[in-house]
């Protein structure tokens, strides 16, 4: 009997991923909040033959213009017994489980006809603290049954982070930027048992052996995503026996934009693409002397006036405003090609004066940065450099 037999789930495990900006909270580019997972959503995935060759890095450029997908599968996401924290994706016969567990979504196991995988120690496949270039590690453990008649067993360690950023060239030939790749490696062993084996778990002893004897498994898991679309567009997952080991499995599909801009009831992501286009056209048209530390004249127009301000000792900008009836104002904080860094909202009422101060001391580079203040259908903008 072939030893990889039983491993194909883990291998064609989705990582498909709701909610609305409320308060200021910080991400960069990818989080709960835009890329969750939400009840009844349905997409088309599409094999590909690409291979990633990428090691990593920012301004990377992925080229899929030339290539054709192939015919494509059925993916939907549910909920679990009407749970508000536990989902299932199912495709190609497989049920993927996640589960949200405060700001972050783990990867909590899959089944299908032959047999189901529990994972106790879960590895975080989303979470709102992600940026580039941090790496989180964690182990992963887990049990489960084949076909009724085999007990079944992983242990290994898991490492995540955002490692490349930049263009994504899609197969209809449209270009996304501020595209980013989270890398999962997955480092791990596993182990058959007879079905009545009372002595049926991997130990850390067992996964030392077998990492000195390179008998183990490497799960090379990659996920492309791009401001104001909620799931990912690209995914390459390999699966290698041993350091050096010829690819056993391989599995690679894609999700057309276009798909993801036409789910039903996505406000913020629609909202997003949206500022992402007009902030190509604000971003150019603002003149450099909107660049000066401080400008306290007060601006805005029938619906809000503000006074905006930068304090560079403090790394935060910060508006100071009245409304002139009841609204919702949401700050909005991007590059000036869109690429979104923070957001939040908030109620206000007139005749009350507010202030809401923005940090942006983590973002990277230098900027130039625009903070787009929104009042109804109505847009504002401050360009300012860090």
């Amino acid at each position: 009997m072939n030893k990889y037999y039983g491993i194909l789930p883990l291998i064609i495990a989705v990582s498909l991923f709701s909610g609305i900006c409320s308060g200021m909270n910080d991400y960069v580019g990818i989080s709960i909040t835009l890329n969750g997972l939400r009840d009844g959503d349905m997409l088309s995935r599409y094999p590909l033959t690409y291979t990633d060759t990428i090691d990593g890095g920012e301004s990377c450029l992925w080229d899929l213009s030339n290539l054709k997908p192939g015919k494509p599968y059925i993916s939907e996401v549910r909920l679990v017994n009407d749970s508000t924290e536990r989902y299932r994706i199912t495709e190609l016969r497989t049920s993927v489980y996640y589960e949200n567990r405060g700001d972050t979504l783990i990867f909590a196991g899959h089944e299908n006809n032959q047999w189901r995988l529990d994972f106790d120690r879960c590895e975080p496949w989303l979470t709102n603290s992600m940026i580039y270039g941090h790496t989180s590690f964690d182990m992963l453990h887990g049990k489960g049954i084949y076909c009724d008649r085999l007990r079944y067993a992983v242990r290994g360690y898991s490492r995540i982070g955002i490692d490349a950023t930049g263009m994504l060239i899609l197969p209809e030939g449209d270009t996304l930027r501020n595209v980013q790749r989270i890398h999962t490696l997955r480092t791990f062993l596993h182990n058959y048992y007879p079905i009545d084996s009372i002595d049926c778990d991997i130990t850390e002893e067992d996964l030392a052996k077998a990492s000195a004897e390179n008998r183990l498994l490497y799960q090379d898991m990659r996920r492309w995503y791009a401001p104001g679309y909620r799931y990912p567009l690209l995914e390459v997952q390999t699966l290698t026996p041993g350091i050096g080991g010829a690819p056993i499995m391989q599995h690679t599909c894609y999700t057309p934009a276009s798909e993801m801009e036409e789910l039903l009831s996505d406000p913020d992501n629609h909202e997003l693409r949206e500022l992402i286009r007009l902030g190509k056209t604000i971003g150019s048209a603002l003149s450099d002397a909107s660049l000066s530390a401080n400008n306290y004249e007060l601006r805005g127009g029938d619906d809000i006036r503000y006074r905006f301000d930068q304090n560079r000792g403090e790394c935060t900008v910060d508006v100071h405003y009245t409304v002139e009836k009841a609204t919702d104002v949401e700050f909005i904080l991007a590059d000036v090609i869109g690429f979104l860094y923070k957001a939040g909202s908030y109620h206000c009422e007139p005749g009350e004066e507010y202030s809401v101060s923005i940090s942006y001391g983590n973002i990277p580079g230098a900027g130039p940065y625009v903070l787009y203040i929104c009042s109804g259908d109505n847009r504002y903008s401050e360009k300012f450099n860090k």
